[in-house]
């Protein structure tokens, strides 16, 4: 292990925010060619952690090579803004090759860079191709059948030909009105990111037009280091309209469009989109109001409809992209959290029948892949730990027990090959960061891709191997009996007497923080520093099941806030824990967490930290807010109780400045307007608080550079109030 002078090697946060990156060249968007010769994925670049490259691996021959350096293309011009609101909707914060398709062939793949599509050639020898104009800003870009590819450009859809013509498929976009891409709703909560789908057979395109005129105008002012600029917003705030969305056919042999009514009674929201494997229809996802019923439905090209499914609760119904529609036209896999964990099912469409294939005692957290004419079907999920992810193989018969496929344990993303013979594994647990490796379906080992050791002399962590501290995980137990799994990474062993925790939180819903896996390396930083860090997945964290979420159902806040507290009880009992010196650190929903916290308890916490909070969750969107807490009208009380000025008392108890606020000044998501409310009401009540505003800055607080100043500023924070000491 490396040291210095017989120490172990200081670990400063402007190493851990330098180049190259301390957690190694973490893979991303692995993918196969279609014809299953090569691997293709995304890392980050050597002398710049914050720009990825296009990597390449011959399976045949084992050998990889960077495909394309993004260095290449010199400096990126400036986004538009559809591919700006989408990126941050993706949480996409790095520069370079962010994303890329293979073409049908598997010769080529295809990327957007600087807002033009290039095609490169898999050849050593190849060189970029422009296929799209300079002055185009292609976004979104799907390849389709025979050949063509989609795009949007201008808020509109356009096809890229075979021949390399373009062709303008819709005019209607501009203004309000934007026609190919989803809408924010649809991005930011639903995670449905596609705003049109080309059907199997290549004969039509399906879109949505989205008109936004229906919400209210309001004005955002977004400030950055020059000044301040207004940016006109139809923001739909809880209780509020939505967009209008309409889904449109274009018939590409003449290029008439055909509208599809495809809402029906209370159905609100257009979740999901996919077309029949004969083409002749689709099958949607709609989804009222209250999100308390999901249709799945069936709508042909000329717009005759017919309920396939539906789910219903008494508390909300939660989205996935678990449908796989059969090639016999009659049957389709679906999953379901209605017995309360989630399974996969068989469906029939015709009789509507569900048969599970999957057992209740685990949980399915994507479909994977199907092999129809083997019968095997490939699923992620947990059928052991809650903290492990595992790649499973079951039957459509759903008579075999799950076979785990994926070795020992951890965590992982996979990707089966197109002939069902291997598989590609993003792997990492808590001593190993993510690497890549390819597998076949005896867990052999085939390739490595990306051996991200942090034990090897070369890697970035290496000189820091020998004061890393060992990370544990644990489980408690809920008021009503739930398990809840924690993380903690004790300080180092050289600090003297009790010593301070962090609890790291996030809390809410859709997340699961608590995992065997890679956890953030400022963990690290921070037990070195002193500090402990302890996290907890509280009930209403994601993908533990509907009945681990359904506590918050109707006022947020509250369960999850006790079962913080069970987690400091459960440090009291640690002999090395200092019970007084313990402060709570969060982001988004983490930050409203730390804020609520501190706020229930302030005699349990002697500080927070609160990056990006809700404050009011009637400053925040529809879909999200709503699936929680209902509409603003029919639950006033669980609102009110949900916002933290209704805890303001609990914050006058808190010691003079014990709360830290931070938020860019740019968010578009959890809007500047949360802070500066909670603000006006911190210094009407006389509480003194610190504030950090990045101008600029969107949710994420991304780059290197603002991550580098933000944790500069809560280690000095979080050292006057733990430690008592001044900045320096």
């Amino acid at each position: 292990m490396s040291v210095s002078n017989g120490q172990p090697l200081d670990l400063s946060l402007d190493r851990l925010f330098d180049t190259p990156g301390l957690s190694g060249p973490v893979p991303a968007m692995a993918r196969y060619a279609p014809d299953g010769r090569s691997i293709a994925w995304l890392r980050p670049a050597d002398d710049n952690f914050e720009r990825l490259d296009l990597w390449l691996c011959d399976l045949a021959s084992g050998r990889s090579r960077c495909l394309m350096d993004a260095r290449a293309f010199g400096e990126e011009r400036s986004l538009s803004d559809e591919e700006k609101a989408r990126r941050e909707r993706l949480r996409v914060f790095a520069a370079g090759i962010v994303e890329f398709e293979w073409a049908g062939d598997g010769s080529a793949v295809l990327f957007p860079m600087a807002g033009r599509l290039y095609r490169l050639g898999i050849e050593a020898d190849s060189a970029p191709e422009a296929l799209t104009p300079a002055d185009f800003f292609v976004t979104d870009v799907r390849i389709g059948p025979a050949g063509r590819i989609g795009f949007v450009h201008d808020r509109n859809l356009w096809l890229l030909e075979p021949d390399g013509a373009l062709r303008q498929l819709t005019t209607e976009g501009g203004g309000s009105i934007s026609c190919g891409l989803a809408d924010f709703i649809a991005q930011e909560e639903m995670h449905r990111f596609d705003g049109y789908f080309f059907a199997p057979d290549g004969r039509h395109v399906a879109f949505v037009k989205v008109d936004e005129a229906p919400i209210p105008l309001s004005h955002r002012y977004e400030i950055d280091a020059t000044g301040f600029s207004v940016h006109p917003q139809h923001y739909p705030y809880a209780g509020g309209p939505n967009a209008r969305v309409e889904l449109g056919i274009v018939d590409l042999t003449d290029g008439g469009i055909s509208w599809l009514d495809w809402s029906a009674d209370e159905a609100e929201y257009l979740a999901r989109i996919a077309w029949q494997p004969d083409s002749t229809a689709l099958v949607i996802q709609r989804q009222c109001r209250s999100q308390q019923r999901l249709e799945l439905v069936q709508i042909d090209l000329d717009g005759n409809a017919r309920i396939l499914h539906v789910e219903t609760s008494d508390t909300w119904v939660n989205l996935h992209d678990d449908l796989r529609l059969l090639s016999d036209g009659r049957g389709a896999l679906w999953s379901s959290e209605s017995q309360g964990l989630r399974r996969l099912h068989r469906l029939d469409l015709d009789s509507g029948r569900l048969t599970p294939i999957t057992p209740d005692d685990g949980m399915v957290l994507r479909l994977v892949d199907v092999n129809e004419a083997s019968g095997d079907v490939f699923v992620e999920g947990w059928f052991e730990l809650p903290t492990q992810r595992h790649l499973y193989r079951v039957d459509l018969d759903g008579e075999a027990a799950p076979e785990r496929l994926t070795p020992a344990h951890g965590s992982h993303q996979t990707r089966v090959a197109p002939d069902f013979a291997t598989f590609v594994d993003r792997r990492e647990h808590l001593t190993q960061p993510p690497c890549l490796e390819v597998r076949d379906l005896g867990g052999s080992l085939v390739a490595e891709l990306v051996a991200n050791r942090a034990a090897s002399p070369s890697h970035p962590y290496h000189p820091f191997l020998s004061g890393h501290r060992a990370t544990e995980l644990g489980e408690l137990t809920a008021a009503d009996g739930q398990r809840l799994f924690y993380r903690l990474t004790p300080p180092t062993d050289d600090c003297e007497g009790p010593r301070p925790v962090i609890v790291s939180v996030y809390g809410g819903p859709g997340v699961q923080r608590v995992q065997d896996a890679w956890p953030p390396l400022i963990h690290q930083y921070f037990a070195r520093r002193g500090w402990g860090v302890f996290e907890l997945d509280n009930r209403g964290s994601g993908n533990r099941g509907r009945d681990f979420e359904r506590p918050i159902h109707g006022r947020l806040g509250a369960a999850e806030v006790a079962d913080q507290l069970l987690g400091l009880d459960f440090l009291q009992t640690l002999d090395w824990v200092d019970a007084d010196r313990i402060a709570v650190f969060g982001h988004s929903y983490g930050g409203y967490m730390a804020l609520m916290c501190l706020a229930q308890h302030p005699d349990r916490f002697r500080a927070a930290v609160s990056v990006a909070p809700v404050t009011d969750w009637l400053l925040y969107d529809t879909h999200y807010t709503e699936r929680y807490l209902g509409h603003p009208e029919h639950n006033a009380e669980g609102y009110a109780a949900s916002a933290v000025e209704a805890w303001l008392p609990g914050l006058q108890q808190t010691r003079p400045g014990a709360l830290l606020l931070m938020h860019g000044m740019a968010d578009d998501n959890v809007l500047f307007t949360h802070t500066s409310r909670l603000m006006h009401a911190l210094q009407e009540t006389g509480v003194l608080f610190d504030l950090m505003a990045y101008p600029g800055a969107k949710h994420g607080l991304a780059g290197r550079r603002t991550g580098l100043h933000r944790f500069r500023v809560i280690e000095a924070f979080l050292a006057r109030h733990l430690e008592g000491q001044e900045d320096g």
